[in-house]
């Protein structure tokens, strides 16, 4: 695997992207990325928008 490389949100020093997940929200999925800064801050937030992957319609099945 590659590593993703970004830059922190508050200091502007480079960081990598650890891990990408999704969480759920009442217009769907909503992707977030957890950073380490080289200067060591930390941050769970939501993927910035250049980085987010476009989000897929899903269908609801309503009961018969």
């Amino acid at each position: 695997m590659e590593r993703e490389l970004t830059t922190c949100p508050e200091c502007g020093s480079p960081a990598e992207v650890l891990y990408r997940s999704a969480l759920a929200s009442t217009e769907g999925p909503v992707e977030h990325v957890k950073l380490q800064c080289v200067t060591g801050h930390w941050f769970f937030m939501e993927a910035p928008a250049p980085q987010r992957r476009p989000r897929r319609r899903h269908a609801v099945a309503i009961g018969r």
